[in-house]
C-alpha cells in the first residue's frame, strides 16, 4: 500500500524555505493563504499590555495564549522558559493571533515550513492575514478555547536535576479540538477555503495528533 504523496509544485518562503506539501489539494490551499500582502507582525508592537505567548516546541499541538501561563519556581511565579512573547495593538489582535496560532490552519502551515519541532519566530510573525481580518469575533472564539484550555489542564509539580521545584499547567489542546474546530470554520472562511479544504485542514494529521494526549509537551 502507498504511503507516500507527492506533487509538482513551486512554493517557497524566504527564498529557501520548501513547502513539504504532496497533494492537489494543498496546493489550492497555499494561494489563498499566501496571497495576502499584510502579514501578523503587522498588527504587532514592540510594546503592548497586549500580549501573545506561544511555547518554542511544537510536536502536534501550538501551545498559545493571551498573556504569560502559570509558572513557579521554588514558590515563587516567574515568567516560564522556552516561550516567547509578541506584543499587539489591541485585544481584538492578541485574540485572532492566539486563535490563529492554536489552529490546525496554522499547524498545517507550520508542518510545511518549518522543522516539526521548533516555531521560528519570523514563521509566526510571516503569516499572512486577509485585511478583513477583524470581521470575526476573535475575542468571544479565544475565551471559549482558553476557558476550555484551562478546565483540561491539570498542575504539574516536579523536581529538577538542579533541585528546583517547577510548578505549571500541563495543557492538553487535543481536548479543546471541537474549540479549535470552530476557529478553523472561521479562518477557512476567513481565508475563502472551500468546505473540502476547510475538512482538510481540521482533520490534518488527525491520527497522529489525536493519538498524543501523553505526548504533548
Amino acid at each position: 500500500m502507498s504511503a507516500l504523496a507527492l506533487t509538482a509544485h513551486d512554493f517557497r518562503r524566504d527564498g529557501h524555505r520548501i513547502a513539504k506539501i504532496g497533494t492537489p489539494l494543498e496546493c489550492g490551499i497555499y494561494p489563498k493563504v499566501s496571497h495576502h500582502a499584510k502579514c501578523l507582525d503587522d498588527l504587532a508592537r514592540s510594546d503592548s499590555k497586549h500580549v501573545l505567548y506561544y511555547q518554542e516546541a511544537c510536536r502536534y499541538w501550538v501551545k498559545a495564549m493571551v498573556g504569560l501561563p502559570f509558572f513557579k519556581r521554588n514558590g515563587k511565579r516567574m515568567d516560564p522558559p522556552h516561550g516567547r512573547t509578541v506584543c499587539f495593538d489591541s485585544e481584538e489582535a492578541v485574540c485572532y493571533a492566539a486563535c490563529l496560532s492554536n489552529s490546525s490552519l496554522f499547524y498545517w502551515f507550520y508542518s510545511a515550513f518549518a522543522d516539526c519541532e521548533h516555531i521560528n519566530d519570523a514563521l509566526l510573525r510571516g503569516f499572512p492575514i486577509p485585511g478583513d481580518w477583524g470581521r470575526v469575533a476573535w475575542k468571544i472564539l479565544y475565551k471559549k478555547l482558553a476557558d476550555d484550555l484551562a478546565r483540561n489542564a491539570t498542575r504539574k509539580v516536579i523536581q529538577t536535576k538542579q533541585g528546583h521545584t517547577i510548578e505549571y499547567d500541563e495543557m492538553k489542546a487535543l481536548l479543546s479540538k471541537s474549540v479549535i474546530d470552530a476557529i478553523d470554520a472561521e479562518l477557512g472562511g476567513l481565508y475563502g477555503l472551500t468546505p473540502n479544504e476547510t475538512d482538510f485542514i481540521v482533520n490534518y494529521d488527525v491520527k497522529y495528533r489525536m493519538g498524543t494526549a501523553d505526548d504533548e509537551e
